[in-house]
C-alpha cells in the first residue's frame, strides 16, 4: 500500500475520532502524530518539535500556575 495511502487512513480515523470524541481531543491529536512517526511519513525527531516552542511551555506553565490559584482559591479572592 502506498504510503500516501496509509497516511489518508490515519488522517480519515484522526477526523472520525475528532468529530466523535470518543477519547479526549488532546490524545486524539497526539496520536494522529504519533502514528505519522510510528508509520514513518514523518522523521520522529520531528513529531514532537512543536511541543518545545516557548509559547507551549508558557501556556503549559499558565495552566499550572493557573490551576493552583483555583485549587487554593487564591482565584476568588481576586
Amino acid at each position: 500500500m502506498a504510503p500516501a495511502i496509509k497516511c489518508l487512513i490515519v488522517l480519515a480515523i484522526v477526523a472520525l475520532l475528532f468529530i466523535t470524541e470518543l477519547i479526549p481531543l488532546a490524545i486524539t491529536a497526539m496520536s494522529g502524530a504519533i502514528a505519522c512517526g510510528l508509520l514513518g511519513f514523518i522523521p520522529a525527531k520531528q513529531v514532537f518539535s512543536g511541543l518545545s516552542d516557548s509559547t507551549v511551555v508558557l501556556f503549559a506553565g499558565m495552566f499550572v500556575v493557573g490551576a493552583a490559584m483555583f485549587h487554593t482559591g487564591l482565584a476568588q479572592k481576586i
